[in-house]
Protein backbone atom coordinates (compact mmCIF):
# COMPACT_ATOMS: atom_id res chain seq x y z
CA UNK A 1 0.00 0.00 0.00
CA UNK A 2 1.53 3.24 -1.01
CA UNK A 3 2.11 5.91 1.82
CA UNK A 4 -0.34 9.04 1.68
CA UNK A 5 1.94 12.23 0.32
CA UNK A 6 1.02 15.02 2.44
CA UNK A 7 2.20 18.28 0.93
CA UNK A 8 3.07 21.39 3.03
CA UNK A 9 1.36 25.04 2.04
CA UNK A 10 4.48 27.12 0.73
CA UNK A 11 3.95 30.57 1.00
CA UNK A 12 7.08 31.50 -0.62
CA UNK A 13 6.91 35.30 -2.27
CA UNK A 14 3.54 35.73 -1.14
CA UNK A 15 2.49 38.83 0.56
CA UNK A 16 0.23 38.74 3.44
CA UNK A 17 -1.32 41.90 5.16
CA UNK A 18 -2.09 42.05 9.09
CA UNK A 19 -4.88 44.18 10.17
CA UNK A 20 -4.12 44.22 14.30
CA UNK A 21 -6.82 45.77 16.26
CA UNK A 22 -5.22 46.57 19.55
CA UNK A 23 -6.46 46.31 22.63
CA UNK A 24 -5.32 45.90 26.29
CA UNK A 25 -5.95 42.57 27.02
CA UNK A 26 -6.64 40.95 23.54
CA UNK A 27 -6.06 41.79 20.19
CA UNK A 28 -7.90 40.72 16.82
CA UNK A 29 -6.07 39.98 13.53
CA UNK A 30 -7.34 39.62 10.52
CA UNK A 31 -5.04 38.17 7.48
CA UNK A 32 -5.35 39.05 3.73
CA UNK A 33 -3.46 37.84 0.75
CA UNK A 34 -3.72 39.32 -2.35
CA UNK A 35 -7.34 37.72 -2.81
CA UNK A 36 -8.77 36.47 -0.16
CA UNK A 37 -8.90 36.44 3.69
CA UNK A 38 -7.23 33.72 5.35
CA UNK A 39 -7.66 34.23 8.57
CA UNK A 40 -10.00 36.63 11.37
CA UNK A 41 -8.70 35.84 14.74
CA UNK A 42 -8.79 36.76 18.49
CA UNK A 43 -5.28 36.58 19.87
CA UNK A 44 -3.33 37.78 22.62
CA UNK A 45 -1.72 41.41 23.10
CA UNK A 46 2.07 39.40 22.33
CA UNK A 47 4.07 40.80 19.45
CA UNK A 48 5.93 37.10 19.50
CA UNK A 49 3.37 34.86 19.59
CA UNK A 50 1.91 36.69 16.86
CA UNK A 51 5.33 35.84 14.79
CA UNK A 52 5.52 32.45 16.07
CA UNK A 53 1.78 31.76 14.24
CA UNK A 54 2.56 33.70 11.27
CA UNK A 55 5.50 31.67 10.63
CA UNK A 56 3.60 28.26 11.32
CA UNK A 57 0.54 28.76 9.92
CA UNK A 58 2.06 30.90 6.26
CA UNK A 59 5.88 29.98 6.14
CA UNK A 60 8.16 32.05 3.81
CA UNK A 61 5.57 34.66 3.10
CA UNK A 62 6.56 38.28 3.52
CA UNK A 63 4.55 40.20 6.22
CA UNK A 64 3.22 43.34 6.21
CA UNK A 65 1.28 44.80 9.44
CA UNK A 66 -0.47 48.47 10.67
CA UNK A 67 -2.31 49.54 14.01
CA UNK A 68 -3.88 52.70 14.99
CA UNK A 69 -1.45 54.97 17.11
CA UNK A 70 -2.82 54.99 20.58
CA UNK A 71 -2.65 53.84 24.12
CA UNK A 72 -0.19 51.25 23.21
CA UNK A 73 2.46 53.42 22.02
CA UNK A 74 5.39 52.31 19.94
CA UNK A 75 6.37 49.19 21.63
CA UNK A 76 4.99 46.43 19.53
CA UNK A 77 5.79 48.56 16.09
CA UNK A 78 9.43 48.02 17.20
CA UNK A 79 8.92 44.78 18.50
CA UNK A 80 7.08 43.76 15.04
CA UNK A 81 9.83 45.15 12.80
CA UNK A 82 12.74 43.49 14.96
CA UNK A 83 11.28 40.07 14.46
CA UNK A 84 10.79 40.51 10.46
CA UNK A 85 7.30 41.53 10.52
CA UNK A 86 6.91 44.86 8.11
CA UNK A 87 4.79 46.98 10.51
CA UNK A 88 3.45 50.90 10.09
CA UNK A 89 1.56 52.62 12.62
CA UNK A 90 -1.50 54.74 11.03
CA UNK A 91 -3.24 57.91 12.13
CA UNK A 92 -6.60 56.28 12.82
CA UNK A 93 -8.54 59.24 10.92
CA UNK A 94 -6.86 57.69 7.91
CA UNK A 95 -8.12 54.25 7.04
CA UNK A 96 -10.85 54.61 4.81
CA UNK A 97 -14.22 53.40 6.34
CA UNK A 98 -17.78 52.52 4.98
CA UNK A 99 -20.83 54.06 6.32
CA UNK A 100 -21.80 50.76 7.81
CA UNK A 101 -18.61 50.03 9.58
CA UNK A 102 -19.91 53.11 11.04
CA UNK A 103 -23.15 51.88 12.15
CA UNK A 104 -21.93 48.46 13.07
CA UNK A 105 -18.90 48.52 14.36
CA UNK A 106 -16.58 45.48 15.74
CA UNK A 107 -13.15 44.64 16.79
CA UNK A 108 -13.31 42.09 13.82
CA UNK A 109 -14.81 44.83 10.97
CA UNK A 110 -11.97 47.02 12.69
CA UNK A 111 -9.30 44.87 11.80
CA UNK A 112 -10.15 44.11 8.82
CA UNK A 113 -10.04 47.79 7.58
CA UNK A 114 -7.01 47.90 8.58
CA UNK A 115 -6.07 45.15 6.42
CA UNK A 116 -7.69 45.98 3.36
CA UNK A 117 -6.34 49.48 3.48
CA UNK A 118 -3.24 48.15 3.95
CA UNK A 119 -3.03 45.72 0.81
CA UNK A 120 -5.08 48.28 -1.32
CA UNK A 121 -1.97 50.66 -0.72
CA UNK A 122 -3.93 53.19 0.79
CA UNK A 123 -2.09 53.70 4.57
CA UNK A 124 0.74 55.96 5.20
CA UNK A 125 2.41 55.84 8.74
CA UNK A 126 3.21 58.29 10.71
CA UNK A 127 6.39 59.64 11.91
CA UNK A 128 8.18 57.21 14.99
CA UNK A 129 10.05 58.82 16.78
CA UNK A 130 13.39 57.21 18.78
CA UNK A 131 12.91 55.42 21.84
CA UNK A 132 15.14 58.67 23.66
CA UNK A 133 13.44 61.09 21.44
CA UNK A 134 9.94 59.87 22.57
CA UNK A 135 10.64 59.74 26.34
CA UNK A 136 11.73 63.40 25.76
CA UNK A 137 8.69 64.55 24.19
CA UNK A 138 7.06 62.34 27.41
CA UNK A 139 8.38 64.79 29.78
CA UNK A 140 7.20 68.02 27.73
CA UNK A 141 3.93 66.50 27.96
CA UNK A 142 3.77 65.71 31.57
CA UNK A 143 4.84 69.42 31.77
CA UNK A 144 1.55 70.51 29.84
CA UNK A 145 -0.39 68.17 32.23
CA UNK A 146 0.78 69.90 35.53
CA UNK A 147 0.21 73.32 34.33
CA UNK A 148 -3.55 72.35 33.11
CA UNK A 149 -3.77 70.57 36.85
CA UNK A 150 -1.97 74.19 38.50
CA UNK A 151 -5.05 76.24 36.03
CA UNK A 152 -7.89 74.12 37.44
CA UNK A 153 -6.89 74.41 40.61
CA UNK A 154 -6.62 77.71 40.58
CA UNK A 155 -10.00 77.99 39.11
CA UNK A 156 -11.20 76.08 42.67
CA UNK A 157 -9.81 78.32 44.85
CA UNK A 158 -11.50 81.11 42.72
CA UNK A 159 -14.72 79.39 42.51
CA UNK A 160 -13.85 78.56 46.47
CA UNK A 161 -14.11 82.52 47.13
CA UNK A 162 -16.73 83.66 44.51
CA UNK A 163 -19.26 81.00 46.49
CA UNK A 164 -18.50 82.73 49.78
CA UNK A 165 -18.43 86.35 48.70
CA UNK A 166 -15.03 86.98 49.25
CA UNK A 167 -13.49 90.06 47.34
CA UNK A 168 -10.08 89.69 46.16
CA UNK A 169 -8.28 93.09 45.47
CA UNK A 170 -7.44 94.95 42.39
CA UNK A 171 -3.59 94.27 42.87
CA UNK A 172 -4.02 90.33 42.69
CA UNK A 173 -6.63 90.61 39.85
CA UNK A 174 -4.33 91.43 37.99
CA UNK A 175 -1.35 89.00 39.31
CA UNK A 176 -2.96 86.05 40.51
CA UNK A 177 1.04 84.82 40.16
CA UNK A 178 2.46 86.78 43.00
CA UNK A 179 3.70 84.78 46.61
CA UNK A 180 1.79 87.41 47.92
CA UNK A 181 -1.37 86.89 47.21
CA UNK A 182 -0.48 82.81 48.35
CA UNK A 183 -0.47 84.85 51.61
CA UNK A 184 -3.11 86.62 51.43
CA UNK A 185 -5.19 83.69 50.81
CA UNK A 186 -3.31 81.69 53.86
CA UNK A 187 -4.03 84.62 55.97
CA UNK A 188 -7.71 84.65 55.27
CA UNK A 189 -10.07 84.60 58.42
CA UNK A 190 -13.23 82.11 57.60
CA UNK A 191 -16.10 81.92 59.75
CA UNK A 192 -15.80 77.95 59.77
CA UNK A 193 -12.81 75.56 60.31
CA UNK A 194 -14.25 73.01 57.72
CA UNK A 195 -13.43 76.02 55.07
CA UNK A 196 -10.09 76.32 56.43
CA UNK A 197 -9.74 73.42 55.62
CA UNK A 198 -10.77 73.16 52.26
CA UNK A 199 -8.90 76.00 51.68
CA UNK A 200 -5.57 74.85 52.93
CA UNK A 201 -5.90 71.82 51.40
CA UNK A 202 -6.29 73.44 47.55
CA UNK A 203 -3.60 75.99 48.73
CA UNK A 204 -1.04 72.81 49.24
CA UNK A 205 -2.02 70.93 46.11
CA UNK A 206 -1.25 74.67 43.98
CA UNK A 207 1.98 74.72 45.87
CA UNK A 208 2.79 71.41 45.02
CA UNK A 209 2.13 71.23 41.67
CA UNK A 210 3.80 74.75 40.87
CA UNK A 211 7.02 72.71 42.38
CA UNK A 212 6.73 70.06 40.45
CA UNK A 213 6.59 72.41 37.48
CA UNK A 214 9.56 74.21 38.47
CA UNK A 215 11.53 70.94 38.80
CA UNK A 216 10.23 68.98 35.49
CA UNK A 217 10.77 72.64 33.23
CA UNK A 218 14.32 72.31 34.60
CA UNK A 219 14.53 68.84 33.66
CA UNK A 220 13.52 69.49 30.31
CA UNK A 221 16.07 73.02 29.66
CA UNK A 222 18.75 70.44 30.82
CA UNK A 223 17.76 67.32 28.44
CA UNK A 224 17.45 69.64 25.69
CA UNK A 225 20.96 71.58 26.32
CA UNK A 226 21.98 68.09 26.43
CA UNK A 227 20.49 66.95 23.10
CA UNK A 228 21.61 70.18 21.32
CA UNK A 229 23.05 73.13 22.77
CA UNK A 230 23.07 75.22 19.90
CA UNK A 231 19.39 74.56 18.47
CA UNK A 232 18.26 74.87 22.16
CA UNK A 233 19.64 78.23 22.01
CA UNK A 234 18.70 79.19 18.95
CA UNK A 235 15.41 78.54 20.08
CA UNK A 236 15.52 80.55 22.84
CA UNK A 237 15.33 83.60 20.31
CA UNK A 238 11.85 82.53 19.53
CA UNK A 239 8.74 84.78 20.73
CA UNK A 240 7.46 82.08 23.72
CA UNK A 241 7.76 78.97 22.10
CA UNK A 242 9.52 76.04 23.08
CA UNK A 243 8.92 72.72 20.43
CA UNK A 244 12.18 70.84 20.10
CA UNK A 245 10.74 67.93 22.61
CA UNK A 246 7.12 67.86 20.29
CA UNK A 247 8.64 67.81 16.74
CA UNK A 248 11.72 66.04 16.82
CA UNK A 249 13.51 65.96 14.13
CA UNK A 250 12.81 68.88 11.51
CA UNK A 251 13.80 67.28 8.53
CA UNK A 252 11.10 65.06 8.34
CA UNK A 253 9.00 67.43 7.04
CA UNK A 254 9.55 68.40 2.95
CA UNK A 255 8.37 71.61 3.13
CA UNK A 256 6.21 74.67 5.45
CA UNK A 257 3.18 73.07 4.57
CA UNK A 258 3.55 69.45 5.38
CA UNK A 259 4.80 71.40 9.02
CA UNK A 260 2.29 73.27 9.23
CA UNK A 261 -0.70 70.52 8.19
CA UNK A 262 1.19 68.38 11.22
CA UNK A 263 0.68 71.28 13.65
CA UNK A 264 -2.93 72.25 12.33
CA UNK A 265 -2.90 75.61 11.03
CA UNK A 266 -3.97 75.00 7.57
CA UNK A 267 -7.83 75.71 6.32
CA UNK A 268 -10.34 73.23 5.40
CA UNK A 269 -10.78 73.07 2.04
CA UNK A 270 -13.60 71.61 -0.23
CA UNK A 271 -13.20 71.48 -3.83
CA UNK A 272 -15.58 70.26 -6.27
CA UNK A 273 -15.75 70.72 -10.23
CA UNK A 274 -15.86 74.71 -10.51
CA UNK A 275 -16.65 75.03 -7.28
CA UNK A 276 -14.07 75.69 -4.16
CA UNK A 277 -14.28 76.89 -0.51
CA UNK A 278 -11.70 77.34 1.83
CA UNK A 279 -13.42 76.72 5.53
CA UNK A 280 -12.16 77.34 8.76
CA UNK A 281 -8.75 75.85 10.20
CA UNK A 282 -8.94 72.19 10.59
CA UNK A 283 -9.91 70.21 13.51
CA UNK A 284 -6.97 67.83 12.76
CA UNK A 285 -4.01 69.09 14.98
CA UNK A 286 -1.04 67.98 17.16
CA UNK A 287 -3.03 68.84 20.47
CA UNK A 288 -0.24 69.83 22.01
CA UNK A 289 1.23 71.78 19.38
CA UNK A 290 -1.33 74.47 18.16
CA UNK A 291 -2.43 75.58 21.73
CA UNK A 292 1.18 76.39 22.47
CA UNK A 293 1.34 78.31 19.00
CA UNK A 294 -1.59 79.85 19.47
CA UNK A 295 -0.46 81.55 22.64
CA UNK A 296 2.84 82.42 21.34
CA UNK A 297 1.27 83.91 18.19
CA UNK A 298 -0.20 86.24 21.11
CA UNK A 299 3.05 87.16 22.59
CA UNK A 300 5.02 87.77 19.62
CA UNK A 301 2.53 90.26 18.22
CA UNK A 302 3.70 91.76 21.60
CA UNK A 303 7.42 91.79 21.34
CA UNK A 304 8.15 91.43 17.57
CA UNK A 305 7.03 94.92 15.62
CA UNK A 306 6.90 93.16 12.26
CA UNK A 307 4.49 90.56 13.53
CA UNK A 308 2.16 93.21 15.52
CA UNK A 309 1.82 95.28 11.53
CA UNK A 310 1.27 91.74 10.34
CA UNK A 311 -1.69 90.99 12.93
CA UNK A 312 -3.63 94.53 12.47
CA UNK A 313 -3.17 94.30 8.89
CA UNK A 314 -5.04 91.43 9.12
CA UNK A 315 -7.55 92.64 11.61
CA UNK A 316 -8.61 94.80 9.01
CA UNK A 317 -9.83 92.33 6.90
CA UNK A 318 -11.19 90.23 9.28
CA UNK A 319 -11.94 89.34 12.89
CA UNK A 320 -9.23 88.84 15.57
CA UNK A 321 -9.52 85.12 16.05
CA UNK A 322 -8.88 84.65 12.13
CA UNK A 323 -6.10 87.36 12.70
CA UNK A 324 -4.33 85.56 15.20
CA UNK A 325 -4.41 82.40 13.41
CA UNK A 326 -2.80 84.02 10.84
CA UNK A 327 0.17 85.36 12.91
CA UNK A 328 0.83 81.70 14.43
CA UNK A 329 1.13 80.34 10.84
CA UNK A 330 3.67 83.24 10.22
CA UNK A 331 5.35 82.34 13.76
CA UNK A 332 5.42 78.50 12.88
CA UNK A 333 7.46 79.58 9.23
CA UNK A 334 9.92 81.79 10.62
CA UNK A 335 10.60 78.80 13.54
CA UNK A 336 10.73 76.18 10.91
CA UNK A 337 13.79 78.74 8.61
CA UNK A 338 15.48 79.10 12.70
CA UNK A 339 15.64 75.06 13.21
CA UNK A 340 16.69 74.29 9.09
CA UNK A 341 18.88 76.99 8.79
CA UNK A 342 20.58 77.20 12.42
CA UNK A 343 20.08 80.96 12.49
CA UNK A 344 18.51 83.35 15.29
CA UNK A 345 14.89 84.86 15.34
CA UNK A 346 15.34 88.09 13.66
CA UNK A 347 12.46 90.54 15.43
CA UNK A 348 11.47 93.24 13.51
CA UNK A 349 11.89 91.64 9.95
CA UNK A 350 9.21 90.45 8.02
Amino acid sequence: MQAQVIKKIDFTEQNLFIGLDVHKKSWHVTVLSEAICLKSFTAPPDPLGLFSFMIKTFPGAKYFSAYEAGFSGYYIHRKLNALGIDNIVVNPADIPKRNKDSIYKTDKSDSRMIAEALRGGLLKGIYIFDPESEEFRGLFRSRLALAKDIRRTKGRIKGFLAFRSIEVPVEFIQNPKSLKYLQWLKSLELKFSCSRHQLDQLLNRLKFLMEQRRILEQQLRDMARKRDQTMFNLLQTVPAIGIMAEIGDIKRFKHFKQFASYVGVVPRLHQSGESEKVGPITYRSNNYLRPLLIEAAWQAVRVDPSMLIYYQQRCLKGNAKKAIVKVARKLLSKTMHVMRNRVKYERGIA
